[in-house]
């Protein structure tokens, strides 16, 4: 079973940004593809611009901060 539906970088980012804004961490997001910064993220301190790079590390940080105390803590057998 595959994690992503998306077969390239691009669909993935964007369930990457759909899972964030399911789980309540962005505000919004929208994807302009003409633009040198193309993914737009809406959180409270504002609209972050990211290129598709920077899009990928802003997800793994986002994910890691949420979701990694909460793995830390059901590994750890408590």
């Amino acid at each position: 079973m595959a994690m992503w539906a998306a077969d390239n970088r691009a669909g993935r980012v964007r369930e990457g940004l759909t899972l964030l804004l399911s789980q309540g961490l962005i505000e919004d997001f929208e994807i302009r593809p003409d633009d040198e910064h193309p993914y737009r993220v809406t959180m409270p301190a504002g609209v972050i611009a990211l290129n598709e790079n920077q899009v990928a590390h802003f997800l793994l940080g986002v994910v890691t901060a949420r979701f990694g105390p909460l793995a830390r803590r059901c590994g750890s057998g408590s």
